[in-house]
């Protein structure tokens, strides 16, 4: 009997140092898998010097592009008789009126920098905080700088509201850098700084 009995131990035993090879085994086997590290990302390819980052850009329109307004532009450009900015103007406002804010753009600001008063006033407008739209979708922020910079064109070309929209943008530059805004005090700066 005691030979049995020794016999059952030693099985037993058996038993037991498989069962802890086996946990051991299992336990070496999670490490592995849960511990392994993170692959290294693929770094990005660094360019030539002198040659730019390429972008991959969301596709888009046309008219999200203003290939109309550039092929406008072109034709205006090639008349003998020099470009039409008064026919510039009327199509940007018409391409506002259609929501083709791109388009619309481009013709505001090709005829404004023609030096056609009414286009340089509703550039002018789009970015006055004083007057911002966003339903305009033209600009995205209003922007007292080229505010300041359109009126200037409008005024100088003779558009008589430009003047008012002037001292009405100087007035809230004014309230603004007294709040604290950034923005307003180097816009003051530069009216300093005016001829």
């Amino acid at each position: 009997m005691i030979v049995n009995h020794t016999a059952r131990e030693h099985g037993e035993t058996n038993i037991r140092v498989l069962i802890a090879i086996a946990a051991i085994v299992i336990v070496l086997i999670a490490a592995v898998f849960f511990l392994r590290p993170e692959p290294e990302p693929i770094p990005e390819p660094i360019p030539e010097p002198g040659r730019p980052i390429e972008t991959v850009q969301p596709a888009q329109s046309a008219a999200e592009r203003g290939d109309t307004a550039r092929e406008i532009i072109a034709q205006l450009e090639s008349a003998p008789s020099g470009p039409d900015y008064a026919e510039a103007h009327t199509r940007a406002q018409e391409f506002v009126a259609d929501g083709r804010s791109a388009d619309a753009q481009l013709l505001f600001f090709f005829a404004a920098r023609g030096g056609h008063a009414p286009a340089a006033f509703d550039l002018a407008t789009f970015n006055d905080p004083s007057y911002f739209e966003t339903a305009s979708g033209l600009v995205a922020a209003p922007d007292p700088f080229q505010a300041y910079r359109w009126y200037t064109v409008a005024r100088d070309a003779g558009d008589e509201r430009a003047a008012k929209r002037l001292a009405e943008l100087r007035a809230w530059a004014e309230a603004a850098s007294l709040s604290g805004d950034e923005a307003a005090d180097r816009l003051l700066l530069q009216w300093e700084q005016a001829p």
